[in-house]
């Protein structure tokens, strides 16, 4: 391997490393993924995500493994829209099967992966009753007897055990109030799992790339509002995609901050989706970006009271009214009930190729909520339509903020020559930059 691009790579992942310590990553597999054998390697990249300090919910289907119990028995399935109908006798077959798939995922997970990376990197995993199940019913006269849906996620007890550093392992199995055992869709388990746990991705393994695009390519990103358009448009997507990409919609609309697609047939695709800046598969967000406008004269007020406590801490630079205004081309405001929340600016360099971020301001109330983040990320999308190759941000006190978001440490020189001449070495501010 070339040092200069395993250094290369492995500080563009460094700022994801640091954003998802302690956050919680629901993933969704499908049983095929260990009737083919392609489950190690996944396996290697969980306890990869796990030592990384990332709490992990795994739910494992047992479609295949299900699908040979039930031949082995000699039971058949029927099937209607709403899902199978399970006897009590199909039932005692299925309870083997994902018992099997059960213990063979804790094996594979507990014992670390021989002669992947993550060799004897011991994964502490846990299963049990974390969640209470309902049945489905009866639909359109049929009753589907022991299927069922998700009643209720024990968020308590999974964080609990997350906290004690256990992969938590969910199964497509639940109890009801009553005490009967109902087969459920792994699928609903895994959606119901990160919204009630508002985890901050919902991760799906397909058997494809994402979700295709007009070009024979794949939508790297997509907000909900765009993935609800793209459902009911005339564009074919396969009934897998199309269910992932109803389920993304819902639950980023419950709380979940991110649902991803990743194809499981490529290796190390989960890491490639989750710590490079152009990913491998398909993304799912909220459109934030709505709240995101061009700033006019009539924000002027909302901008002054967003920056003055932080230009009296010496964390911005102090800005009259009078410059404001006349800069008010340049910023851009994130507005909430009619209240201006936050604010930024970018200053173009067009014959440089640079552009300078400057006045980032969040309300207090609203400062852990991202919307920093989607500001930023709003301005990237600008510059990068605008032709801009580069941003960078003088700062004095939130430095490591923009360090975690993909830019790295320069120096005077590196700012446009104007820029250089502007410079107020009694400041010290630090020089960021990151590359479009």
């Amino acid at each position: 391997m070339d040092p200069s691009q395993f250094v290369r790579g492995f500080r563009e992942s460094s700022p994801y490393i640091h954003r998802f310590r302690g956050d919680v990553f629901v993933i969704s597999i499908g049983g095929e993924v260990l009737a083919d054998g392609s489950f190690p390697a996944i396996a290697s990249d969980i306890a990869l995500l796990k030592s990384l300090g990332i709490g992990i919910v795994l739910v494992c289907g047992a479609g295949p493994q299900i699908a040979s119990s039930l031949s082995q028995a000699g039971i058949g399935l029927s099937v209607t829209d709403q899902g199978p109908v399970v006897t009590a006798e199909a039932l005692q077959a299925i309870v083997r099967a994902v018992g099997g798939v059960r213990f063979e995922v804790e094996a594979a997970l507990s014992g670390g992966v021989s002669g992947s990376p993550m060799s004897g990197a011991e994964v502490k995993v846990v299963s049990g009753n974390f969640l209470m199940a309902r049945p489905l019913g009866v639909i359109d006269g049929v009753d589907h007897q022991f299927c069922g849906k998700p009643r209720e996620i024990r968020t308590d007890a999974i964080r609990s055990q997350i906290g004690e550093g256990q992969v938590v392992l969910l199964s497509p199995l639940g109890v009801s109030l009553s005490g009967d055992l109902f087969l459920l869709s792994p699928e609903d388990v895994a959606q119901s799992a990160a919204s009630a746990l508002l985890a901050s991705k919902l991760i799906f393994l397909v058997d494809d790339d994402g979700v295709p695009d007009q070009n024979g390519g794949v939508r790297r990103e997509l907000t909900d509002r765009e993935a609800r358009s793209l459902l009911v448009s005339d564009e074919p997507l396969g009934p897998v995609i199309r269910d992932r990409l109803i389920r993304a919609a819902e639950a980023v609309s419950s709380g979940v901050d991110r649902v991803h697609l990743v194809n499981r047939f490529r290796d190390g695709a989960l890491l490639l989706e989750l710590f490079t800046r152009d990913g491998s598969g398909s993304l799912v967000s909220e459109d934030l970006f709505e709240a995101i406008r061009p700033a006019t004269l009539e924000d002027v007020p909302g901008i002054l009271d967003l920056i003055r406590p932080l230009e009296s801490m010496g964390i911005l630079v102090g800005r009259s009214r009078d410059a404001i205004e006349t800069d008010i081309g340049q910023f851009a405001v994130t507005h909430r009930d009619g209240k201006i929340i936050g604010c930024a600016a970018i200053y173009p360099f067009p014959e440089h190729g640079m552009g300078e971020v400057a006045c980032l301001a969040i309300h207090p109330e609203y400062r852990k909520s991202g919307r920093a983040s989607h500001l930023l990320s709003w301005f990237e999308k600008k510059a990068r339509e605008s032709g801009l190759k580069r941003l960078f941000v003088l700062s004095t006190q939130a430095a490591h903020w923009f360090l975690e978001r993909g830019f790295v440490l320069g120096q005077v020189g590196d700012l446009p020559p104007v820029r250089q001449e502007l410079y107020s070495h009694s400041r010290k501010s630090l020089v960021l930059y990151k590359n479009l």
